[in-house]
């Protein structure tokens, strides 16, 4: 948890420190204090609407021209985003925020104009910055190799990751891998991030981020932050985290490592929703918004005549097909819905086909004596 008054907003390189410089309310002293995110929610919310600034920026036909993260100014506790225009300054920063190509103009112009700004560029510092959003640890370059040429100038240092970096967590990486001791926050939290995070770094920084077509878009990086949002679990017993930390069943159910609580997995072939007693689900994963995963479409909820068994709960206005384990098909408008069984399918308003399938079998029996 953060010291920072909750209402206070820090700027993106703070973030990126994890910490600020205050001045002391009573002393009038400047101390520094932590800056985290108050949860995980918040920190992805902040990732989610500063890619947002950018897509919206690209819309109205602009670009960033800069690559300073001073403008960009956070609250800790929401995620909220405020673009500060007039925090952005008049010199360029040669930094690990400018794209390769702009490095090259740098070294052979001396600067930099505004038509040396483009869209893919912004595409390069938004994958940077993101970069040291989650893993507070400087360049993505920033491995084995880099720091042993510490004594090179910044212009040299970022002409040297130009033309030979290699992104220090790359798949099989051991010439430029992280360094103990000057990179721990690096090693230790790429493993708490799931698999999609890590996917979406190796792509953006493979040859050195210099291939344009492979960096993220504002679309890619939408998705999967909405993917992570409805990935991560907050059980009422205090558990915190991604699904990747739930205990696999032999059955194919998930269960919460700390108090046992029981996940099914609802899979449409490519991508699986958890569902479980009090869950919700929400928008992006039922409906037709794949980006809006704040507006709760449906409910796990226990069935009012038996107790113990829950199902799927329509509370959007869409209408959605359910099919039972014995073939039987129902419409389910809002306040209807279909129990969490194994083998029963459900179409949502998307128009996606989800399924439950887990090891042991539901008796035909007691699909007829389902009510809602």
């Amino acid at each position: 948890m953060s010291n920072i008054n909750e209402n206070e907003l820090v700027s993106l390189r703070e973030i990126c420190d994890e910490s600020c410089l205050r001045k002391d309310p009573e002393t009038g002293r400047i101390v520094r204090k932590t800056a985290y995110f108050s949860s995980m929610e918040a920190m992805i919310e902040g990732a989610f609407q500063f890619v947002g600034l950018f897509e919206k920026m690209h819309r109205e036909g602009k670009v960033f021209c800069s690559n300073s993260p001073e403008a960009f100014r956070f609250s800790l506790r929401t995620g909220q985003v405020v673009f500060q225009e007039e925090n952005v300054p008049c010199t360029i920063d040669i930094s690990e925020f400018l794209a390769p190509e702009l490095v090259e103009v740098m070294a052979e112009e001396g600067n930099l104009s505004d038509d040396s700004f483009t869209i893919e560029t912004d595409y390069y510092f938004m994958s940077v910055f993101l970069f040291e959003y989650f893993f507070h640890t400087g360049s993505p370059f920033e491995g084995k190799k880099m720091v042993n040429r510490c004594f090179l100038s910044p212009l040299e240092k970022e002409l040297f990751r130009a033309e030979q970096g290699q992104f220090c967590m790359d798949i099989g990486e051991n010439e430029n891998m992280p360094v103990k001791g000057i990179q721990d926050k690096l090693i230790r939290y790429w493993k708490e991030y799931p698999d999609i995070l890590q996917k979406m770094f190796q792509k953006a920084f493979l040859d050195r981020g210099t291939l344009c077509e492979l960096r993220p878009t504002e679309v890619d990086w939408k998705q999967t932050l909405v993917r992570m949002a409805m990935d991560y679990r907050n059980c009422r017993c205090g558990f915190h985290g991604f699904s990747y930390r739930l205990v696999s069943q032999e059955n194919g159910t998930f269960t919460c490592p700390k108090c046992g609580k029981v996940y099914y997995p609802l899979s449409n072939g490519m991508d699986r929703i958890l569902l479980a007693e009090g869950e919700r689900l929400y928008e992006c994963q039922t409906g037709r918004d794949p980006f809006n995963k704040d507006k709760v479409t449906a409910l796990i909820v226990e069935n009012r005549q038996r107790k113990g068994l829950y199902g799927i709960k329509n509370i959007s206005q869409g209408v959605w097909r359910g099919i039972f384990p014995n073939g039987s098909v129902k419409e389910i408008g809002k306040g209807q819905g279909i129990p969490i069984w194994n083998g029963m399918m459900i179409r949502f308003e998307s128009g996606e086909e989800w399924s439950l399938r887990l090891v042991q079998q539901t008796e035909e029996s007691e699909v007829e004596e389902y009510e809602q």
